[in-house]
């Protein structure tokens, strides 16, 4: 019986992957990983971080700061930003200042802290970094892997589907993809899930939605592709309602047990945490752009003189292109997915950051990457979207590197 639940879980894997798929994913990959690790080197080299913690500037959050030997090297680039709040609760459970993060990557995190601790006996925070890094990087390349065969399918076009990733990778964020972020592991299962959902599987398209829920709360924005499928599926007609519909819900399960969680052991809302840590609220979808607009504009107000700015003003006005054109090139399934989340993303307004890391938000948009590769067929066009994406990657990742805040 063991045999055959092993090989029946071979055979919904291999399903859903392709060789040449896993090939371009690992090589890819690999030219990504080499890049962003050699750059980091080349960075903190030239202009080292200091080496000391700064609780506005450089908050390690009681982590030690690896900045000497092979460790400083390979390790201390990525000791940056939303990756001390993950290891900070991998380490000590939530606090009221990181209690804004769905619990699933954290658990990751200490989980495979506690082996390559037990096998290395590193400090429990080198083996808990050591761990987000490792479970992001798997999680990306079974994520780009994925992605490249649902692109092949849905553009006909493997050489499109190569773009798509390539896009994906080296997108002006898209070093996020390869640090102790909660990017890829989301990516790997809301493009999961929409595969899974596209193919009629809504039982695992529900349960991955749900993983992608409680690892990041936009989680939720997979029930729109997955009711649209499953209702596709049933000629739109209610009297043909099985389980699956129960399936297509799980997404919101998510954040309704993370919430349930918070206040049961006495957290406050989000909304108000969000509010006193992050100086975020929640307004009318899009009063941030009109204060990002006014700034680059007027060159005064918050964010005045960033070049981050401009780039989440700039992936808005992509994202809200695409959005409308993956309704009518990709289908419904996709132009929802991106509609929902870009929703969720317009509803939080900040006095001190507008736009807030919309430009990182952006990776997990893949719908668009599938249509820039389309775009992309093109040989000028192609050069017009990779030259200047890879020249913002290198500035970005450099000054990512050197704590500033990109996204």
């Amino acid at each position: 019986m063991l045999d055959a639940v092993h090989s029946d879980n071979r055979t919904f894997l291999s399903s859903l992957l392709s060789a040449r798929g896993v090939r371009v994913a690992l090589l890819l990959f690999v030219v990504g990983r080499l890049l962003v690790s050699l750059w980091a080197g080349v960075v903190v080299a030239l202009l080292p971080a200091p080496a000391t913690a700064d609780e506005a500037l450089r908050p390690y959050l009681g982590a030690p700061v690896l900045h000497e030997g092979v460790a400083g090297l390979l390790l201390g680039p990525w000791q940056r930003f939303d990756t001390m709040h993950y290891l900070d609760i991998a380490r000590d459970g939530y606090q009221m200042r990181n209690s804004v993060f769905p619990p699933l990557y954290p658990l990751a995190i200490r989980a495979g802290g506690a082996f390559v601790q037990a096998v290395t006996a590193l400090p429990v925070d080198t083996a808990n970094l050591i761990a987000a890094l490792v479970i992001g990087n798997l999680a990306l390349i079974v994520a780009v892997a994925l992605l490249y065969r649902l692109a092949a399918r849905e553009l006909g076009d493997g050489g499109a589907a190569t773009k798509t990733l390539l896009y994906l990778l080296f997108f002006p964020t898209g070093f996020f993809l390869f640090a102790a972020y909660s990017e890829s592991l989301f990516l790997l299962f809301a493009v999961a899930a929409v595969m899974l959902a596209r193919e009629g599987r809504m039982e695992w398209a529900g349960v991955l939605g749900l993983l992608a829920a409680l690892t990041r709360l936009t989680g939720w924005a997979l029930v729109a592709p997955l009711a649209y499928e499953y209702a596709r599926r049933r000629d739109f007609d209610w009297r043909r309602l099985d389980r699956g519909a129960l399936a297509v819900a799980l997404p919101l399960l998510g954040p309704l047990l993370f919430f349930a969680w918070r206040a049961a052991v006495g957290l406050p809302p989000v909304s108000q945490v969000y509010e006193l840590y992050w100086r975020q609220s929640t307004s009318l979808p899009g009063a941030d752009v009109v204060t990002a607009v006014t700034t680059l504009l007027t060159g005064s107000g918050p964010r005045a003189g960033e070049l981050s700015l401009a780039l989440d003003l700039a992936t808005l006005l992509l994202l809200a292109v695409t959005t409308w054109l993956s309704f009518r090139r990709l289908g419904p399934a996709y132009g929802l997915y991106s509609l929902a989340m870009l929703f969720f993303m317009l509803l939080p307004t900040s006095e001190v950051k507008p736009l807030f890391s919309f430009s990182r938000y952006a990776l997990a948009f893949f719908p668009t990457f599938m249509l820039l590769a389309q775009a992309g067929r093109n040989p000028w066009l192609n050069r017009l979207i990779l030259y200047p994406s890879l020249v913002l990657y290198l500035f970005f990742s450099g000054q990512f590197f050197m704590w500033g805040w990109v996204g």
